[in-house]
């Protein structure tokens, strides 16, 4: 069988009743972490104005733009609520992969409150494209980073829940795989760490991708069958491994959702080790960032490739979310790093800048040799009184090897979402994907966040 075609079978025959009991859970659990992200990068400039662009457009209103006060055609609610789940970097992610899955997600509340669908159908097609997109994205991860390009797989898991909740068959769920192909970005990665402001976008663009292949192929348009396995096709030319040698085996057995990470801190993943070593080692040892003279840290490859990126006097959100300098500036300084970090007054503050022009990165061996199993990174810390203080982070909170508790997942929620909407619709909302009741609207979820915040 092909591989886009085993992809697309898979999805068409997953019912919810299917799922293991972990993997519901997961799945309402990721769902209520974009959610939370959604909101809280709901007012940052840059999404304000990508959203305000589609607004000004127009058009059938069709589906909620999360916590932006208007509907939009199914596609541009996708693509309004992606670019506000991606500002802040505080989205889910599969290190073996490197991209975020739940890019995913825009594109499917989108299509799910279109056609009334109920949450369990909702979280059902999540769960198809998870693990659509994370085979599509651990056959061409890392090649495809060190190559330049940015795994795009979360546009064909998207083409694959969306093509499912329309109701259509496993050879037309392929071709909505394969038209996606059409309408995803092709997204240099260096363009997205170079912190341009228009940046999120690009998170939009892949949900909005997962939505036209589907509508298209629900027109009766036909797809690419052979885009993921066909020796031009996607995984080939991003330099990967064959999916039928690690990815479409399996299916319904290996729940690559499982492995899935929810980050504890807001920012690139690539900086959560050199973050949470600074707040370990700076509330360990109270340590005041006006007496620190150094920052060494230590890290794998990848990281230097990406998160080595210093920042101005004026910083802008998306630059420091992808910097791994400022994270642990905000970090030590605030002994946290969480939307709050990527505010105006804490990117402009001259204790957290001061510190971040401290920080100097370098490779280490024995870090690079355990990339991608751990993202470990170690961080030593000088003082002005001659300490020196050495902290290693091998796995980050958030990661399915120390996954956030109910209690660190619920709190991450609610600072977003009850700080927009309040603490009863944030309970609310959590209790719905928390306990996942049976019959409940997707439409009632969006409802709830659809207002413009405060």
């Amino acid at each position: 069988m092909p591989d886009t075609l085993a992809l697309a079978e898979f999805t068409a025959g997953l019912s919810y009743e299917d799922l293991p009991a972990e993997v519901t859970a997961k799945v309402g659990a990721l769902a209520l972490d974009f959610l939370g992200a959604a909101v809280g990068g709901s007012t940052t400039a840059e999404v304000a104005t990508l959203v305000d662009l589609v607004r000004r457009r127009g058009g059938t209103p069709e589906a909620t733009v999360l916590a932006a006060g208007f509907s939009a055609p199914v596609a541009d609610a996708a693509f309004c609520t992606g670019v506000a789940a991606d500002v802040l970097e505080h989205q889910d992610g599969y290190r073996f992969g490197g991209f975020h899955p739940s890019h995913t997600l825009p594109a499917l509340l989108a299509v799910a409150e279109h056609v009334d669908a109920d949450l369990r159908t909702l979280l059902t097609a999540a769960a198809a494209s998870y693990e659509v997109a994370n085979r599509i994205g651990r056959a061409v991860h890392p090649s495809a980073t060190r190559a330049g390009w940015f795994p795009i797989a979360a546009s064909f898991g998207a083409a694959a829940g969306c093509a499912k909740l329309l109701g259509l068959p496993a050879e037309r769920i392929a071709d909505a795989i394969g038209a996606a192909a059409f309408f995803a970005p092709a997204v240099l990665i260096e363009s997205i760490f170079a912190s341009p402001s228009a940046k999120p976008a690009f998170a939009g663009q892949i949900a909005r991708a997962g939505v036209e292949g589907a509508l298209a192929a629900a027109a009766g348009l036909t797809g690419w069958r052979e885009v993921v396995e066909h020796p031009r096709g996607l995984v080939s030319v991003l330099g990967g491994t064959p999916v039928t040698d690690t990815s479409a085996a399996g299916l319904g057995v290996e729940w690559t959702v499982l492995d899935v990470h929810q980050k504890r801190w807001a920012g690139c993943r690539h900086t959560h080790g050199a973050a949470q070593a600074a707040i370990e080692l700076a509330v360990e040892h109270d340590l005041d960032p006006d007496h620190v003279t150094a920052v060494d840290v230590e890290t794998y490859d990848i990281a230097l490739l990406l998160v080595d990126r210093p920042v101005g006097a004026e910083p802008s959100t998306v630059a420091c979310t992808l910097s791994l300098p400022y994270t642990v500036g905000a970090a030590l300084t605030d002994r946290d790093l969480g939307g709050a970090q990527y505010a105006t007054a804490r990117r402009e503050d001259p204790r957290v800048l001061r510190v971040a022009d401290l920080v100097r990165l370098r490779p280490a061996a024995d870090l690079e040799a355990r990339y991608p199993e751990f993202t470990a990174t170690r961080v030593t810390v000088t003082t002005d009184d001659g300490r020196s203080l050495t902290r290693l982070v091998d796995v980050p909170a958030g990661d399915s090897r120390a996954p956030l508790t109910a209690d660190l997942l619920t709190a991450k929620f609610g600072g977003y979402a009850g700080a927009a909407f309040g603490a009863d619709t944030a309970d609310r909302v959590t209790t719905a994907l928390l306990d996942r009741p049976a019959g409940l609207p997707v439409r009632v979820l969006t409802g709830l966040l659809a207002g413009s915040r405060a």
